[in-house]
């Protein structure tokens, strides 16, 4: 613990001073002239000497208090609150999308054209031709569809050997749904041997291909061989 030095200057020049007092209380006075009398100097003189020592240990003690440093008190920090717990972060869920299985239907165009090969009227798969002859081949055919044929369908010529055959021809009449047509097309055995195939098909409004099978989509040949 420090202690100012102007504080304890100051206390030990009140010292002196109050020293001096006593001193001064203590110093022979002179003689009485009867026994009263000097008694009555003496307990004065007791008395100021012991009321000079508590006034001087009272001032000590004040001044030595004033020296003292002051505590100052710590401050108490208020009680807060704890924070909220952290939340681990989760991952977001994943959502997988699984699309509903296709169900496969027939377009209304496949349902409405389709045709079904009946029989080779003519000239069947694998007719020995001579080189050059002409010929007549004809199928005969049923509307297996939801839809009627008109004048205004198409037989085409798709792939493979023409036979000097036209590319394409008309319907020679309407056939209702479930009705059946014979289809002829003059074509040419071509002049050197060899086997040769030719695949057609119809065309219906918007030049909708289609033909025979389960689906609708196959084609019919003519398939000779040229000895």
């Amino acid at each position: 613990m420090k202690i100012n030095r102007s504080i304890v200057k100051r206390t030990l020049a009140l010292l002196l001073l109050i020293s001096a007092l006593a001193l001064s209380a203590c110093a022979p006075k002179a003689a009485p002239t009867n026994a009263a009398e000097f008694i009555a100097t003496q307990v004065a003189a007791t008395i100021q000497a012991r009321s000079t020592q508590d006034m001087a240990e009272t001032l000590i003690a004040r001044m030595t208090l004033q020296a003292m440093p002051t505590n100052t008190p710590i401050p108490t920090p208020s009680p807060t609150s704890p924070p909220p717990p952290t939340l681990a972060p989760t991952s977001a869920p994943t959502v997988v999308y699984i699309p509903p299985a296709a169900t496969l239907t027939p377009t209304p165009q496949a349902l409405c054209l389709k045709a079904v090969l009946v029989a080779d009227v003519t000239i069947p798969d694998g007719t020995k031709l001579s080189p050059g002859e002409t010929f007549t081949k004809t199928w005969r055919f049923r509307n297996a569809g939801t839809c009627a044929w008109d004048t205004e369908f198409d037989i085409v010529f798709v792939s493979g050997d023409q036979l000097s055959a036209p590319a394409i021809l008309d319907f020679p009449a309407a056939v209702p749904v479930g009705g059946t047509i014979d289809i002829s097309i003059a074509m040419t055995a071509p002049s050197s041997a060899g086997t040769y195939t030719g695949s057609w098909a119809f065309t219906g409004p918007g030049r909708q291909v289609f033909g025979i099978g389960a689906d609708g989509k196959g084609y019919f040949q003519v398939k000779i061989v040229v000895e």
